[in-house]
């Protein structure tokens, strides 16, 4: 092969590899272990005030990704869920779907460390003759709730041992 054509397959191979770089990067995707979580943080018990099991489950799989337990035995740490809304809104071509998950984050001593936080995301759903529409609307509120336990996973990065170990502070006598 000549020189020319190598070097040409070189940067089409190169140009290749970024695109699907930035395209993973572009979709959230995170390598395993890319999270670095405070020590005392896991595990993290599940605390529900609604029904929530697909969100549970969710989490649960996503967190065990980069090695956070989620369970519903007591644990130190509460991820306590207060509301979960799904919405869907019906335009021309599309349907918007989106999640909406308010949460709290409570240290073994009972102090909020992250007091109703609410997150939302959204998705578009095309309206296509060729897709099956209950299956594509069920994949896509699976998306969400990847996307929503992703950045619940970028706030607990924010917790230190220091936020685990706050006591609550002693009335002035």
């Amino acid at each position: 092969m000549p020189s020319k054509a190598r070097a040409c397959a070189r940067r089409w191979s190169a140009g290749l590899l970024i695109g699907a770089c930035l395209l993973l990067a572009g979709c959230g995707y995170q390598l395993k272990g890319q999270f670095g979580f405070a020590e005392g943080l896991d595990p993290l018990v599940w605390q529900e005030d609604r029904d929530a099991e697909e969100l549970y489950f969710a989490l649960r799989e996503t967190f065990a990704l980069y090695g956070l337990v989620l369970a519903r035995e007591p644990a130190e740490v509460r991820l306590h869920l207060h509301d979960f809304e799904r919405t869907e809104v019906a335009l021309s071509d599309a349907t918007v779907i989106g999640l909406r998950v308010e949460w709290s984050l409570v240290n073994a001593y009972g102090e909020w460390l992250i007091n109703r936080q609410s997150l939302r995301a959204e998705t578009r759903l095309s309206l296509s003759p060729v897709v099956d529409p209950e299956e594509a609307r069920e994949e896509r509120r699976a998306f969400l709730r990847q996307r929503i336990a992703l950045r619940i996973m970028d706030q607990l990065e924010a917790i230190d041992e220091d936020d685990l170990a706050r006591q609550p502070e002693e009335p002035a006598s």
